[in-house]
């Protein structure tokens, strides 16, 4: 398995596909769950990614990811992070106004407790090796999964997908810190991806980024994608960019098995 191609995110369609809540101090949140079928669960106790959807919440690209990463034998949860109040339109690529409301509208301590609790009902899961869960970001998604990766110091690895907000324009009780300035805190390898055109993190910021990584000795790489804008992945134009979307998929499943190994069970050669 660890010389063959990583299948590109092409399809939402899975049969073990099941809705669970797991509960937090002050609510419960929904979590969507796909398991790993048919030959793929011959290997016992599986890696677990939990993700953090960009800021429309779970929507079609997020399912395609998710299945398609349980194709490849791994456990998948997805927390609702706005508990069911998220936008409307999960799938509208093309006018950003609903999608940046919510944004702005955000609770980040909330919507960070809700996923790391959702890493905890991972390390929980029978069929999950509670030693192999990683967390795993999109966008404003990915700057939660990066809250998640400097708070809990007990993941696998970590893959952001081009983080929103490495830091806000303004703190307050709902973003009481700035992300990159946990990362003295991270205890487990981070994958950083982002486009060289992302104005959200231009030339400074990635020397900033990588300068804090290495000075506080946080295991990391950061790969930078050339001609891709922000949120590159988006599966519709203005954002999509096609080669820096395949590319980095290629490149975040080859780090995910270097540090969680094969989902059967074994080691990556």
């Amino acid at each position: 398995m660890a010389g063959a191609p990583a299948v590109h995110p092409t399809t939402d369609h899975y049969d073990d596909v099941a809705m669970t809540t797991t509960t937090v101090r002050d609510g419960a949140v929904p979590v969507i769950v796909w398991r790993p079928t048919g030959d793929t669960l011959s290997g016992g106790r599986r890696p677990a990614v939990v993700i953090a959807a960009e800021a429309y919440g779970p929507n079609e690209f997020t399912a395609r990811v998710a299945a398609t990463l349980a194709h490849l034998g791994h456990v998948v949860l997805v927390p609702d992070y706005y508990r069911g109040d998220g936008p409307l339109r999960k799938d509208d690529y093309q006018d950003f106004t609903e999608v940046m409301e919510h944004i702005g509208r955000l609770d980040f301590v909330r919507a960070t407790h809700d996923v790391m609790a959702t890493v905890e009902l991972a390390r929980g899961s029978a069929d999950v090796d509670p030693a192999r869960v990683v967390i795993w970001g999109y966008c404003t998604g990915a700057t939660l999964a990066l809250f998640t990766a400097c708070l809990d110091r007990d993941l696998a690895a970590g893959v952001l997908f081009f983080p929103s907000q490495p830091t806000f324009e303004e703190l307050g009780p709902g973003r009481p810190v700035h992300a990159i300035d946990l990362l003295w805190n991270a205890a487990c390898p981070l994958l950083f991806i982002y486009g060289d055109q992302d104005s959200i993190m231009p030339a400074e910021g990635l020397a900033d980024l990588r300068r804090r990584l290495e000075q506080w000795g946080v295991e990391h790489t950061v790969n930078v994608y050339a001609g891709a804008g922000h949120a590159f992945s988006a599966p519709d134009p203005p954002l999509r960019n096609d080669a820096a979307d395949h590319a980095s998929w290629q490149d975040a499943i080859v780090f995910l098995r270097a540090h969680v190994g094969d989902p059967a069970g074994g080691p990556v050669d």
